[in-house]
């Protein structure tokens, strides 16, 4: 058997809304008084709005009360307006749950009052009416929650889009005029520097293979590290980190560099037993926000010529490896090059060729005997044997400075290539 739903006595209803604007009033002025509003909650809504909110809050309790109902949607949205308010200037709802809190308690005040002395007083009625009173806060907290939480997600998917066209627009020399760049910077509070930038573009390595989701993790990890003021960190694809960092001329790539450094190992740190860790790539420095679009190329270059030389170091600055790129430019001169300075490497028909190819280049990378055995994991005379079959195969000269940094400039060009 269906059971009726208990309901308020027509003398309170009526009492209620007789004093529905004073009480409104008194709602407000609680609220604007007793909530603590500062600069971690953003900008309070203004009274209008809070008294607005108020008068809904008490449209609504009297309505269900009186027509014993649950709240419909569209008074439950009318009601959560200020959520809305709140998602456009802050960061937290809290103010407004709190809000919604205390002008609960002032119209339960209200309530009491009047009834004081009333004849349908009962103990049973009181319990009615603290339902209906904490049954409408829960709704309509909820209500707000949602709305706000919506409403937020909006706001920063509309700020979010903005600042990845302002990137673009910087990485990729689309902008119009600087001034007109650095306005769209001001109303998305996103400062940039004048002087220039470094570009930086960094990915995330996993073993030998490069994170599916690298750049939105190092976006997390950036944003737990200090960046200078005007730095810009995005990222332009799931893979892929990109970081301006503000510089006034060639000296700020040390500063950038020691930055990926520091990113780095905030990276391994948090990874843990999978051992993550940060590849990247520093552009040079150009004048003005035009030459950021050039530091940007310069960074791309350095990472995927670093990706082939020196897989596992962290930075690769494009100052570094200009020399490959220049030669990479020319394919078929490159490849003579190569052919000439390594060729009986190069033959199939060089038995061990590849023992000997990792036996010079680590040779030539540590300038020792004991070293090079020391990073292939072999026995010293297993090196100095090797060496001995290099010299039959290259010339006797191994050592001379000259034919040491052709073989090396051979050596990297071969992974390039």
């Amino acid at each position: 058997m269906k059971t009726a739903t208990a309901r308020l006595p027509d003398s309170l209803v009526a009492e209620l809304e007789r004093r529905r604007g004073g009480l409104a009033r008194h709602m407000a002025r609680a609220v604007v008084s007793v909530v603590r509003w500062d600069d971690s909650t953003g900008v309070p809504p203004q009274r209008s709005a809070i008294a607005r909110a108020c008068e809904a809050g008490l449209d609504l309790f009297l309505a269900t009360a009186r027509e014993a109902r649950p709240a419909a949607p569209e008074e439950l949205r009318r009601v959560a307006q200020l959520g809305i308010l709140q998602a456009r200037s802050s960061q937290s709802v809290e103010p407004i749950l709190a809000a919604y809190r205390i002008a609960a308690r002032v119209a339960w005040d209200a309530i009491l009052r009047a009834w004081r002395g009333h004849p349908e007083v009962t103990p049973e009625a009181l319990m009615v009416t603290a339902n209906y009173v904490f049954a409408a806060l829960d709704q309509v907290a909820a209500e707000v929650t949602k709305t706000y939480l919506h409403a937020r997600e909006q706001h920063m998917h509309r700020g979010t889009r903005a600042r990845a066209r302002l990137v673009h627009a910087l990485i990729s020399d689309s902008f119009d005029s600087e001034l007109e760049l650095q306005k769209q910077a001001l109303t998305l509070n996103m400062p940039i520097t004048a002087s220039g930038y470094i570009a930086v573009v960094c990915m995330l390595i996993i073993g030998s293979r490069e994170g599916a989701r690298g750049g939105d993790s190092l976006a997390e990890v950036v944003s737990s590290l200090e960046l200078p003021r005007g730095a810009i960190s995005h990222t332009t694809d799931p893979t892929t980190l990109v970081i301006l960092w503000p510089a006034d001329s060639a000296a700020g790539a040390e500063s950038a560099r020691e930055f990926v450094l520091s990113l780095n190992a905030e990276a391994v740190n948090r990874s843990g037993a999978v051992r993550a860790r940060v590849r990247a790539g520093i552009g040079g420095y150009h004048a003005g926000l035009r030459g950021v679009s050039r530091s940007y190329l310069e960074a791309q270059q350095a990472l995927e010529a670093g990706r082939k030389l020196r897989p596992d170091s962290v930075v690769h600055q494009h100052d570094e490896v200009i020399p490959y790129l220049v030669l990479a430019q020319n394919p078929l001169l490159a490849d003579r090059f190569v052919r000439d300075s390594l060729g009986p490497l190069l033959d199939p028909k060089t038995r061990n060729r590849e023992q000997l190819t990792e036996t010079l280049e680590a040779y030539l990378q540590t300038a020792s005997v004991k070293d090079a055995a020391a990073s292939l994991n072999l026995h010293r005379h297993t090196v100095l044997y090797r060496l001995d079959r290099l010299r039959e195969l290259l010339g006797p000269d191994l050592d001379r400075p000259a034919t040491r940094l052709r073989l090396q400039l051979a050596c990297d060009m071969r992974r390039l290539l």
